[in-house]
């Protein structure tokens, strides 16, 4: 989405269109699904987060005084949405920052190497995790996600790239001790 589009959607919501603020879900649900499930790291809570998110949005969006940080200011709330859950649930220590395995995982326990990936995946830092798992986790095309983030090709290409290699080398010892130096 353009950002001319998203702030010209942003203004009729915060007038009270609703069409227009349906629009502005459409557009930045998954960009907000892939964050706070690299936060949470459970799809259950994931949806939960996401929906409480743009349901705040809505109530909160006539105070929003910047309407071109929309963007920004979506994720803070789901942050805050996030953590808020976390710690109900009992988890303590801050939160995570946000999936390719190193090598072919069929020799792997699924459930173990899945396990590993998401916690690594968390680890990178949302610059990364985001447009790595809409990428690889939500089949996002780069176009795509080039509209959703608002990143331009090269960039977004570059961030995954490097975020596949960080998840690499966090992911190389793990599965060095599980299946040799290859």
């Amino acid at each position: 989405m353009e950002p001319s589009e998203e702030l010209s959607l942003v203004r009729r919501a915060q007038s009270g269109d609703r069409a227009a603020f349906e629009d502005l879900i459409r557009a930045h649900a998954r960009l907000v699904w892939a964050s706070v499930y690299g936060w949470v790291k459970d799809p259950t809570w994931t949806e939960d987060v996401v929906q409480e998110t743009f349901l705040k949005a809505w109530e909160a969006l006539r105070s929003l005084k910047q309407p071109e940080a929309y963007r920004g200011w979506l994720l803070t709330i789901a942050r805050r949405l996030a953590w808020r859950q976390a710690e109900l649930a009992g988890r303590s220590g801050p939160m995570p920052e946000g999936p390719e395995p190193p090598a072919p995982v069929e020799t792997a326990d699924p459930e173990e190497a899945r396990d590993q990936v998401q916690k690594a995946l968390a680890r990178l830092p949302e610059r990364y995790r985001v447009p790595v798992t809409l990428h690889f986790l939500n089949g996002m095309e780069y176009g795509a996600i080039e509209k959703t983030t608002g990143l331009a090709n090269g960039s977004l290409r570059g961030l995954v790239a490097r975020g596949v290699a960080k998840l690499r080398a966090e992911l190389a010892p793990w599965w060095r001790s599980r299946h040799g130096s290859s």
